[in-house]
């Protein structure tokens, strides 16, 4: 006899085969879960050393330009011609920002009609 805290129920062995079968393949697919949550904590460990680095070697190396430019001659050009410089080169990047753009929408207007024919 069953005591107050068992309960006994009669299944198919299909249904016991098929509910087995997926209930095993949870728990791999759970484990399979658990693997790459690891393999993501690994991988943001190294991520994070990565950047500790690359901070590192940026700051050596600004230093390192520092320390050069320190060594160097200042040159002495005139205020006239500094002004001149910065201008021409202004011009240059606001046309070169615009034909991007125009090139840009010339390809979206062309996608645009091949889509409506």
């Amino acid at each position: 006899m069953a005591s107050e805290e068992e309960l006994f129920i009669s299944i198919s062995l299909e249904s016991y085969r098929e509910n087995k079968s997926n209930i095993l393949r949870n728990q791999a697919d759970f484990l399979q879960s658990l693997k790459r949550l690891h393999n993501l904590a690994v991988l943001a460990r190294q991520k994070h050393d990565l950047k500790k680095r690359l901070s590192k070697l940026v700051l050596s190396t600004l230093s390192e330009i520092n320390s050069i430019q320190d060594k160097l001659p200042t040159p002495s050009i005139p205020k006239t011609i500094q002004k001149h410089e910065t201008k021409k080169t202004e011009r240059k990047e606001h046309f070169s920002k615009y034909d991007d753009i125009e090139n840009e929408l010339r390809l979206i207007q062309e996608k645009l009609k091949q889509l409506n024919s």
